[in-house]
């Protein structure tokens, strides 16, 4: 754990104007870029893994014979604390914004560097002194670029660091630049006044390929905590993110029952910060599901009982009836009556034996929970991770179907229906593999799955490995590495084997693990992240460029590349604007905005059809609308609202809808299937497509129980 300081700057320092004193250093958190274990460490009867903010994967900080050469600028200054100091190299010097007895300049406070020279940056960092919960360490931030004086600023990220001592980083896609801008919008303890010891500015050498035409990384938002779970809030849009009780620290048997959240609103450059106390619950690895009104039912993970719900209509969390069960790293789902399916999870209490994670099942409306004696875990768990039980139940794929039955599709090789009904049932309903091309079929731990057609029953099942790791916590190789088999799974009616066929000419371009899928409006599917040796708390051998499925073309795209490692504890999730937002991972504190080649097909944006005006949008299955338009439209779909998790969405699902043109001009009827296991309810987006295959911005649309499935 950090040190304690030995010595702390004297507010009256600042408000005096005095001279500057000598700093006694704390000692920084080692960056856990490519090592494991060496920062475990005890807290009382648990374990806890401590992690400083990662550096950027490429480049380094511009040396320091440059940096005497920069020409600093700054909107407000405190005599003796120039803003010249941020680039001389020393601890015991800093930077003040005017703070006296006098007066005080208020925020928004900025500091621009000439770096005396065109470089190709990627990132900015920036030292708070030790003193940073007090006041006066940047929290609320923008950074801007430009390579020419008469430019305009570019925004390459943006966010809100969290308080303490450590080093903070806003890393951003390679660019080149003269000029680099920080803006501080907020500071800690609400302080007017900033302080800051140093700012470096990191160059690359690095060449990335020519992505025109398949989409770019725009803006870096940075969070005060890793984001390893997150989802989008239905009613708002809002992005809302949660790590454990600990902004930088995760761990098992730690007593400490809290969690940080963070809070981004797409529609402005700012996050909030969050610490969810009165739960009791610490969320960290936990079961993620929407129910039919929006709200966010997040179950066990660290706090292995607990149930937490977050209502985005009161943005107020609450606590709910325990599991039967504890558990951590589950698989759960909503299903076609509205309840919340759960089932696997031996990841999470600390004390109890592994396995034995039988399936259960939440009704939101009575607040009960109820165990099936005939769900069992060990029915639908792996059986060749060499971590065994403690494994082999993790991070379940499941998918809600016809009948109100439940779809397995793995990580398991072998697949199987769930009936989640009376005692429970499951049933196998095949394997997931040709046996006739590729005979040795393989479990794929932390692999994705995506339902991208839920009219046509399809899904897409990419990447994995055997065993969550491929190698101990002392570097010796146990298993094998990620695969990049990909399928296209088919499900037709309930209890029956499945179709399985290759997806894509062999699977994807790259072996995945720890990636993630999204559905994107247009039936293709993201796929993001991952590395080909998966190993928890690392990052070697990181997936650097996404790819693109085509079930139309059968096709797999590599799409533009990134410079940011999203492995373990990363999450990307479809965001209104039908942009991505790809984050976390291991010590990433940050998130990337990916825009599709649908929205920048020749390197501008394109124009994009837009929803007028809609009947309601509160429909059974079944049901119909209309929409207007402010042009020609030829397709629409739905997309679920999900959250992500350790490669795990089993919420989101598209909706293609039938389609028919009215009169007057752009006016459309739009139809929802009839069947509440293809429409599970819930909130989805509604996208509309041209001809060009351009979305739409997203309108909500809330399918509710059908009547067939209402007690």
């Amino acid at each position: 754990m950090l040190s304690r300081l030995t010595v702390y700057v004297s507010l009256a320092s600042v408000f005096l104007g005095t001279e500057s004193i000598r700093i006694k250093w704390p000692s920084q958190l080692p960056f856990l870029q490519h090592g494991v274990h060496e920062n475990v460490l005890e807290k009382g009867d648990g374990m806890f893994r401590a992690m400083g903010p990662a550096p950027p994967l490429f480049g380094k900080p511009i040396p320091q014979e440059e940096r005497d050469t920069w020409k600093v600028d700054c909107t407000s200054k405190l005599t003796k604390h120039e803003c010249i100091k941020v680039g001389d190299g020393r601890n015991d010097t800093f930077w003040s914004t005017n703070v006296t007895r006098e007066s005080i300049d208020v925020l928004p406070h900025n500091i621009t560097i000439d770096l005396r020279g065109v470089k190709k940056v990627n990132a900015l960092s920036m030292r708070p002194l030790p003193d940073a919960d007090l006041g006066g360490a940047v929290a609320g931030h923008k950074v801007y670029i430009k390579r020419d004086r008469r430019e305009e600023f570019k925004l390459v990220a943006f966010g809100t660091w969290f308080g303490d001592v450590q080093d903070k980083f806003a890393g951003f896609e390679p660019q080149l630049a003269k000029y680099v801008r920080l803006e501080v919008t907020s500071a800690t303890n609400k302080t007017e006044y900033v302080r800051i010891v140093d700012i470096g500015i990191w160059a690359t050498d690095v060449t990335t390929p020519s992505s025109l035409g398949l989409g770019e990384w725009g803006s870096t938002v940075n969070f005060p905590l890793v984001p390893v779970g997150v989802f989008i809030d239905p009613i708002g849009g809002k992005v809302i993110s949660f790590s454990s009780y600990a902004h930088d620290r995760f761990g098992q048997g730690i007593t400490d029952h809290t969690t940080l959240t963070a809070t981004w609103d797409p529609t402005i450059y700012t996050v909030s910060q969050r610490h969810v106390q009165k739960t009791s619950h610490d969320m960290f690895c936990p079961g993620m599901a929407f129910d039919v009104n929006g709200r966010m039912i997040i179950s066990g993970g660290e706090t292995a009982d607990k149930v937490s719900i977050y209502d985005p209509s009161k943005d107020a969390w609450t606590s709910v009836a325990p599991m039967e069960i504890a558990r951590g790293y589950q698989g759960s789902i909503t299903c076609a009556n509205g309840k919340i399916f759960i089932v696997g999870g031996s990841w999470g209490p600390v004390g109890l034996d592994f396995g034995g994670r039988n399936g259960e099942i939440y009704d939101p409306k009575k607040n009960t929970w109820m165990k099936f004696n005939d769900i069992k875990s060990e029915d639908i768990q792996t059986h060749e991770d060499w971590e065994g039980d403690y494994r082999a139940d993790n991070h379940v794929w499941l998918m809600g179907w016809r009948n109100n039955s439940i779809f397995q599709a793995g990580p398991s090789k072998e697949m199987h229906w769930i009936t989640p009904t009376g005692t429970g049932a499951v049933q196998s309903a095949g394997f997931r593999g040709l046996a006739n091309i590729n005979p040795d079929i393989h479990d794929r731990m932390c692999g994705v799955a995506a339902m991208y057609d839920a009219v046509e029953g399809k899904i897409l099942a990419a990447g994995g490995a055997p065993s969550y790791n491929y190698k101990d916590g002392n570097g010796v190789i146990k298993s094998e590495k990620a695969t990049k088999e990909a399928y296209v799974i088919t499900l037709d009616q309930p209890n029956e084997k499945v179709d399985v066929q290759i997806a894509g000419d062999g699977g994807m371009h790259f072996p995945r693990s720890f990636a993630h899928a999204v559905i994107l409006p247009n039936c293709e599917t993201l796929v993001v992240g991952g590395q080909e040796e998966p190993r928890v708390f690392t990052e070697d051998t990181p997936q650097l460029t996404p790819e693109i499925y085509s079930p139309t073309s059968n096709v797999w795209t590599k799409v533009a590349p990134n410079t940011v490692p999203r492995a373990y504890h990363s999450f990307a999730l479809l965001l209104r604007d039908a942009t991505i937002l790809v984050g976390g991972g291991v010590n990433h504190f940050d998130a990337q905005i990916y825009i599709p080649q649908y929205l920048t097909p020749s390197g501008s944006r394109a124009t994009r059809p837009n929803i007028t005006e809609t009947s309601d949008l509160h429909l059974f299955p079944g049901g119909n609308f209309k929409i207007g338009t402010d042009s020609e439209i030829v397709s629409a779909s739905l997309v679920r609202y999900g959250g992500a998790t350790h490669s795990l969405n089993n919420d989101q699902r598209r909706i293609p809808l039938t389609l028919k043109e009215l009169r007057p001009q752009y006016s459309y009827f739009l139809s929802i299937p009839g069947d509440g296991g293809i429409a599970i309810p819930g909130y989805y987006m509604l996208f509309v497509l041209n001809a060009q295959g351009v979305p739409s911005e997203a309108r909500n649309v809330q399918i509710l129980v059908s009547p067939e499935y209402q007690e």
